[in-house]
């Protein structure tokens, strides 16, 4: 059985990715963990004072969460820093997927250190689905952002699990930085990008084929420009209620995974529907990408 780890802060933002998460594994056959996490450098009696409120607000979350039976919901209260605990209960949980609440940003902390989502997804090995919307329910439109590598068959898999089956976009932001004086004329720059496309969109074919979808699980999207802005303006668009895209900070040294990437990063804080975002190896590109200008 899949298990889905939900970390609330008992505010309503987190209630409502509760509520999310709680769906998502009814729908999934997973189990549900709960978990709070509570400052240990507080005194000892209130830190006990907050572990036994927290457990026990979580124990009423448990019991109104009627899309799932109680014994599928597990309920855990941790005592630490807030981004590692989470990380060190999903190891220990062996979770599938964390789901977290969007968080208000504080703009000296978050210029400093980051909102505890942003840390998560910094440092996570597991997939984190960041809940915006304020009811749950299904995505009957997923928008997935894919660059051109061998891993962003990952991205496409997640992304059409989550979907359910419902209407995928697959998409890629090509790089057109090749400009008229290089091509000579206006019509040899609507070659050039018609071309361009036509190769992107066989290369989205088969990272579709890597992760398993049929040819008509999803549509393919190519569009130019600037990556993030691309996929907002695609996103709402499309009416998009899930973006997915993927993250490389595992692969960075400690200093680095201090930055998450300006896309993924753009997107967590702007896009105004929910967020998957799944950790990656790699890049490996495919094989005839290195004839497609990748997005600087």
């Amino acid at each position: 059985m899949r298990v889905f780890l939900v970390a609330s802060d008992l505010s309503p933002r987190s209630d409502r990715a509760v509520a999310q998460a709680a769906y998502l594994a009814a729908r999934m056959d997973a189990r549900l963990v709960l978990l709070n996490v509570v400052d240990d450098e507080l005194p000892a009696p209130i830190f006990q004072e907050e572990r036994s409120l927290a457990l026990r607000a979580l124990e009423g979350t448990a019991a109104r969460l009627d899309v799932l039976p109680r014994d599928r919901i597990v309920v855990r209260v941790s005592g630490g820093l807030d981004f590692r605990e989470i990380l060190a209960v999903a190891r220990e949980e062996q979770a599938d997927l964390i789901v977290l609440g969007a968080h208000r940003r504080a703009i000296l902390q978050d210029v400093l250190v980051g909102t505890t989502v942003e840390r998560v997804v910094r440092n996570a090995t597991t997939p984190i689905l960041v809940v915006k919307r304020s009811l749950p329910g299904d995505y009957p439109c997923t928008l997935a952002a894919l660059d051109l590598t061998a891993e962003a068959a990952s991205i496409l898999e997640q992304a059409h699990g989550l979907a359910g089956g419902q209407t995928l976009y697959a998409m890629h932001v090509a790089d057109d930085s090749v400009g008229l004086r290089q091509l000579g004329d206006a019509a040899a720059a609507e070659r050039h990008r018609a071309e361009l496309a036509r190769k992107c969109e066989a290369l989205l074919r088969g990272i579709a084929r890597r992760a398993g979808l049929a040819p008509n699980g999803f549509l393919p999207v190519v569009e130019r420009g600037s990556p993030a802005q691309a996929i907002l303006d695609a996103a709402g668009a499309f009416g998009a209620e899930l973006g997915v895209v993927g993250t490389r900070t595992r692969t960075r040294g400690p200093m680095e995974r201090l930055l998450l990437g300006s896309v993924a990063e753009r997107l967590l804080l702007d896009m105004p529907c929910d967020v998957l975002t799944v950790p990656l190896e790699g890049p490996t590109p495919l094989e005839g990408a290195g004839a497609v200008p990748m997005p600087g």
